[in-house]
């Protein structure tokens, strides 16, 4: 079957938020000094600003959300940082939701899913007539950090997800790894060094190192659970009634 035009828009999107978001990812988190003097020196201007720049970047795919997440709490500490990654997240999603919807060209892609019968149940099992468990698959596919933040967006606008069900799985299942990337930010940025290239002199590969294997760890652990947990949910929805 020939796909129609929105699946070759969503396929471009797709393109660009799997190539784009690594590279500016590193750039980003490599900026941390002159970003931590720019916004803490804005007082309260500052926070509502990286909100802003955090659902824009994210939200049109240029940036993955950990990176904005590190660099949030080690500019602005958990107290800030944490709120204003939610406020940041929100926005993208929705802005990243809206640009999926048009590139799909509205329910373009949803019947072109359809005509394929596994990706036709992943499909109604999102957007089944109960919103409260398709908030929880929602929450649980963003909960897993392998699930890309904008590549998300585009599959949950494909597949017909609707928006307020889709923001709060969203709220809910980012919370958890973006507050450990803040948490683990701010206590590696209250050892005193300005970027995390000092940071690694200071204290030492070594003990850098084992601070990015025990967030990597936790946020696998959370994936873990998410995937487990989402695969019961699909099972429990797609079992025949007794």
């Amino acid at each position: 079957m020939k796909p129609p035009p929105g699946v070759y828009g969503a396929g471009v999107l797709l393109a660009l938020w799997v190539l784009l978001p690594p590279f500016a990812g590193f750039y980003l988190l490599s900026q941390i000094a002159p970003l931590t003097d720019w916004f803490r020196a804005d007082g309260f201007k500052g926070p509502a600003i990286f909100a802003l720049g955090y659902a824009l970047c994210c939200g049109a795919g240029l940036l993955p959300t950990y990176a904005p997440s590190i660099a949030a709490g080690w500019i602005f500490g958990p107290f800030v940082g944490f709120p204003v990654c939610v406020a940041g997240y929100l926005g993208g999603s929705t802005l990243g939701f809206a640009l999926s919807r048009l590139a799909g060209r509205g329910g373009q892609v949803q019947a072109w899913i359809d005509h394929w019968p596994k990706a036709a149940v992943i499909r109604h099992a999102l957007v089944e007539e109960k919103p409260a468990r398709t908030a929880l698959i929602v929450g649980l596919l963003r909960l897993s950090p392998s699930c890309p933040f904008s590549i998300s967006n585009l599959a949950m606008a494909g597949a017909g997800v609707r928006f307020p069900i889709f923001l709060i799985g969203t709220v809910l299942g980012m919370a958890p790894r973006t507050l450990a990337a803040v948490i683990v930010s701010h206590l590696a940025a209250t050892q005193g060094a300005k970027d995390l290239v000092e940071l690694a002199t200071q204290q030492g590969f070594v003990a850098v190192a084992i601070g990015v294997v025990l967030l990597v760890g936790s946020l696998m652990l959370i994936g873990h659970i998410a995937r487990v947990a989402l695969a019961s949910a699909l099972a429990a929805r797609n079992r025949p009634p007794k």
